[in-house]
């Protein structure tokens, strides 16, 4: 990841969809939606709740009107990253007399078009913030998946979500930027898109785009962009994480494989939890009810309410809200130090003759945690052949 947002899933796009760039034949002034569109500091919102509260929505929705490209945007069919091509296009195609079409330089370019597609497709396709609980972020961290788990259990519960990180999963999900130690990942885009592959109207197929954002000190940082089709027949967990970080293989492993490996297979695991019918998830909907609230006002009234509601968003909050009883673990063992026992997710036979299959998550327990003076120990990675299955 580099502060000119380099995204190792843009240059595996168009071979995992089989989609071509269509090229548009209608040029709009974007220029005022761009400016408007520029992240800076976060101010302690979630990435897309930031570009809602500066108005970029409204300022990209005034420059479109009913064109062909915005109403486009809007099909439940189209990627994030076609819309991120499409405005590049428009980038590469901008009037000479635009107000800022001879100040971007092609780092410029690229980095608006991300921070403008990513954020398009989450309110176009009425996105919503998932957050987990830091009992349920030290649950995760601390466990694995089988990675021959079928990928189609991973279903995220909307069409597009953000998985904000909390202190935890901050603290365990490195940014695999050398050269920006002090960087940390402040959430991930979650697009599950039903489409045609290859242009063919009569297959369907799914495609999952992860899109890690990173900050610095609150202020954006660049971003990682990955996807992949998620049913190919019986594809597992295990090959959809090679496939989908196979852009990665020429990289030094330790500086970018591996905590990609980590974060991907982290955002893997909230989902699969999600998944699970003991799960607990709890919604809430602070911003539709202030708007409901704001309906009944004067103008006035009305104005002060919305602006004091830009911080507000939909979301779900996932996870129990302490450590369940049985994590911590006493007991006689020598001179072992308090470790992680690592949980796991897993298919367990049930049924009549163990015929039929379920998930569970097998909680990670604290080893003697009795022992602590100070704080929790961190997560530890371990291998299982060539693969890292936990780098967390």
């Amino acid at each position: 990841m580099t502060k000119n947002s380099k995204g190792l899933g843009q240059a595996r796009a168009t071979s995992t969809t089989g989609r071509e760039q269509t090229p548009m034949d209608t040029l709009v002034d974007i220029g005022p939606a761009l400016v408007c569109s520029a992240m800076a500091r976060f101010i302690g919102r979630p990435y897309p709740i930031q570009f809602r509260a500066q108005g970029a929505l409204d300022v990209w929705q005034h420059a479109l009107g009913n064109t062909r490209l915005w109403l486009r945007w809007q099909d439940p069919a189209i990627l994030c990253w076609q819309i991120r091509q499409e405005i590049l296009w428009q980038l590469d195609n901008m009037h000479p007399m635009s107000a800022v079409s001879g100040q971007l330089n092609a780092a410029d370019r690229q980095r608006l078009a991300f921070q403008a597609s990513t954020n398009l497709k989450y309110h176009l396709s009425e996105g919503t913030v998932v957050e987990a609980t830091p009992a349920l972020e030290m649950l995760l961290a601390n466990s694995d998946v089988d990675l021959g788990l079928p990928m189609s259990m991973v279903a995220p519960p909307y069409r597009a979500q953000y998985l904000r990180f909390g202190e935890v999963a901050m603290r365990y999900l490195k940014v695999p930027d050398a050269q920006s130690p002090d960087h940390c990942f402040d959430g991930a885009f979650c697009f599950l898109t039903r489409h045609h592959p290859s242009g063919d109207a009569q297959a369907k197929c799914w495609t999952l785009e992860l899109i890690f954002i990173s900050k610095r000190e609150n202020g954006y940082g660049g971003h990682i962009s990955l996807l992949g089709q998620t049913d190919r027949g019986d594809i597992t967990v295990g090959e959809w994480l090679a496939d989908v970080l196979g852009g990665a293989a020429a990289a030094d492993e330790s500086e970018l494989r591996r905590p990609l490996h980590a974060a991907v297979s982290y955002v893997v695991r909230v989902f699969l939890y999600m998944a699970l019918k003991q799960a607990r998830v709890m919604p809430h909907s602070e911003y539709d009810e202030a708007l409901r609230r704001a309906a009944g006002l004067g103008e006035r009234k009305r104005a002060k309410l919305l602006q004091r509601s830009a911080s507000l968003y939909n979301g779900i909050l996932v996870g129990p809200d302490a450590l369940p009883a049985g994590v911590s673990e006493g007991g006689t063992g020598g001179g072992v130090a308090p470790h992680w026992r690592r949980g796991h997710f897993r298919m367990q036979p049930h049924g009549t003759g163990n015929h039929q299959r379920k998930l569970i998550f097998v909680a990670p327990a604290l080893i003697h945690a009795e022992q602590l003076k100070g704080e929790v120990p961190a997560p530890k990675s371990y291998r299982a052949g060539t693969s890292v299955v936990s780098a967390i």
